[in-house]
């Protein structure tokens, strides 16, 4: 294999998609933390249904809304990453919102 052009090249798309994803998720990575954040702390309580249940919802909210903004929106990568931080964000309000349900932890704590 010959490194011409075409590898330089395939290396500067790589960075510029990067680069839109980065600027598009990447302020929106604090949600995403606080999600993960509050799933440890339910785990705490012993009761981590509501925040797993709110990690699915994340995933199919983000895969149904990037087909979308691909296939029948012809948004292609951009659109691809904006159905991403929106996973990110419905988890976040997802996950506060079971954490707001748990009330105590659901076992007796051990002496």
């Amino acid at each position: 294999m010959r490194w011409g052009s075409q590898p330089r090249r395939a290396v500067s798309i790589i960075i510029r998609l990067g680069t839109r994803y980065l600027r598009i998720v990447g302020p929106i990575y604090g949600l995403y933390g606080l999600g993960m954040a509050l799933y440890f702390a339910t785990q705490g309580f012993g009761s981590v249904i509501w925040t797993v249940t709110a990690n699915a919802v994340r995933l199919l909210a983000s895969t149904g809304c990037a087909l979308v903004a691909i296939y029948w929106l012809d948004l292609g990568a951009t659109g691809f990453f904006v159905a991403i931080a929106g996973g990110f964000c419905v988890y976040a309000a997802l996950t506060a919102a079971a954490m707001y349900r748990v009330k105590e932890p659901s076992a007796a704590p051990r002496k």
